[in-house]
């Protein structure tokens, strides 16, 4: 009897101890500390050993006073010394994973990495390719096979094929040379920014543009995947520019960044939902973002990053220092209707100045793989959680997502799966996908737009061939589970 007391005194004794020692989710974790000194980390791509690359423009205590393009922290956040500079590595803007650990990474340009952080020489730079030289940067997109879309204003001098002049929708090989056999697009002298691919195949971009390919088109404005303008989608934004997307499966879009439509020209939208036609969602409640005294900054409030939450909802990152009039200092939950949840109450980063200009702001979060942890990165001095004040934070900091035995705290919804690598895409007779290593042993599921299963098959190799014969043209979802639950996934566009 006493053994048996004695038992669960201690079991008691443990679950207080774990009920007290739980991590609250959002709380700042302080073991983690960057050492850099200026000027900003514009994206972190999360290392298989635990280590973190870091894209922007970023110097460390001791450099000189050059920038380095990209940089590798340890796991605690110092700084990683046997990492090299330019130029083995390269960096500054957003970073895109793909197969086998390799990633690919925005300098103005865009380059391939290896798993280390290095640059992948199969992959060239592409201005050593005959028909392309760079002008005005814009964004990218990669295709599962190695393929890169690129936007942005650049000239292409393909004589043999009638591409000559300004281009802002260009596609290169998986090898970095000018793909010779895609038509490449381009609007009335205007410059392509950011753009993201659409659960349907299409893209999303914001421009300088009001015509292109021969179509009128607004500032924001959708193509097909082949480039040409999908012209029943208009906006109406006619200057700023979105930084940021989110769409759903639907066809409606979540739009982030600071710019203005026609309809209402006195109003600047920093987060909005459009409908498929490109028409204001009317379900979603417009939140109103102020930057707040002491930042140096013409355009107001900006978001930056849409994250994808649990339960449809969605943190918001940018350069703000308050939503709805509540304090959310760069951060901030909202629910699918565009309410302001009690996440990141009086939280957030704090001001950071560079020669003369002070910013506070958050781009984006990027989440592990257990959903343990958010990193957060930007530019930034300071990092206050609503009950921990650490001005040591700097450029990358480290969130808790809540600890699996807490009691009584309600847990986030597990990671969102990564991305399963198909090719090609479109698709008509059949796909391959790329399996990774530890996925072998899981199943391939195959789902139509309404959810019904099409096909289900074990893995059976790293590169695994799926027989689309007989499946009628759309949209599709390719999952890869393993005993049960979702690792990975894709939408699969099939062609007659």
């Amino acid at each position: 009897m006493r053994t048996w007391m004695h038992s669960v005194l201690i079991a008691v004794a443990a679950l207080a101890a774990t009920a007290i020692t739980a991590q609250v989710p959002f709380s700042l974790d302080t073991t983690f500390r960057s050492s850099i000194l200026s000027r900003d980390v514009n994206d972190i791509h999360l290392l298989e050993d635990g280590k973190l690359f870091l894209s922007g423009q970023i110097r460390f205590p001791g450099d000189p006073l050059s920038f380095r393009g990209s940089a590798r922290l340890l796991p605690n956040g110092q700084q990683d010394l046997s990492f090299p500079q330019f130029p083995q590595t390269t960096g500054a803007g957003k970073i895109v994973p793909w197969i086998d650990g390799q990633f690919y990474v925005s300098n103005g340009l865009v380059r391939r990495m290896q798993p280390d952080g290095l640059i992948d020489p199969s992959f060239i730079m592409m201005n050593n390719g005959i028909y392309f030289q760079s002008f005005v940067n814009g964004d990218y997109h990669v295709y599962p096979d190695g393929r890169v879309l690129m936007s942005g204003k650049h000239t292409l001098s393909d004589t043999a094929r009638g591409f000559v002049g300004n281009y802002n929708l260009m596609w290169f090989s998986n090898t970095g040379y000018l793909d010779t056999t895609r038509i490449h697009r381009k609007g009335n002298n205007c410059t392509v920014f950011n753009f993201a691919e659409l659960p349907n195949g299409q893209f999303i971009c914001t421009s300088t543009c009001t015509e292109f390919e021969g179509q009128a088109v607004d500032w924001l404005f959708k193509v097909n995947a082949d480039g040409t303008p999908d012209t029943t989608f208009r906006s109406g934004v006619y200057i700023g520019s979105a930084r940021t997307f989110h769409a759903l499966a639907d066809g409606r879009i979540y739009v982030g960044g600071n710019f203005q439509r026609t309809e209402a020209p006195q109003d600047t939208l920093r987060l909005v939902r459009f409908l498929p036609d490109g028409s204001l969602d009317p379900a979603f409640n417009v939140p109103q973002f102020l930057a707040g005294e002491g930042l140096t900054t013409s355009l107001g409030a900006t978001v930056h990053g849409i994250t994808p939450w649990r339960n449809g909802q969605l943190i918001i990152t940018g350069q703000f220092r308050r939503v709805n009039g509540q304090v959310r200092k760069g951060i901030c939950l909202v629910d699918s209707t565009g309410a302001l949840l009690d996440a990141f109450n009086n939280a957030g980063v704090g001001p950071f100045t560079f020669q003369g200009t002070t910013t506070a702001g958050v781009i984006k979060p990027v989440i592990n793989a257990d959903s343990t942890f958010m990193y957060i990165c930007g530019r930034y001095n300071g990092y206050d959680d609503g009950l921990t004040n650490d001005p040591q934070q700097r450029f990358v900091s480290r969130l808790h997502l809540g600890d699996p035995l807490t009691v009584g705290v309600a847990q986030p919804a597990p990671a969102v799966p990564a991305h399963l690598h198909l090719f090609p895409n479109p698709a008509s007779s059949q796909v391959t996908v790329s399996v990774e290593h530890d996925d072998l042993n899981g199943h391939l599921v195959l789902r139509d737009a309404l959810g019904q299963l099409v096909l289900h098959a074990r893995t059976e190799g790293r590169m695994q061939q799926v027989d689309l014969q007989g499946l009628p043209a759309g949209v599709y979802s390719v999952e890869l589970q393993r005993d049960g639950v979702r690792q990975r996934s894709s939408r699969l566009v099939v062609q007659p």
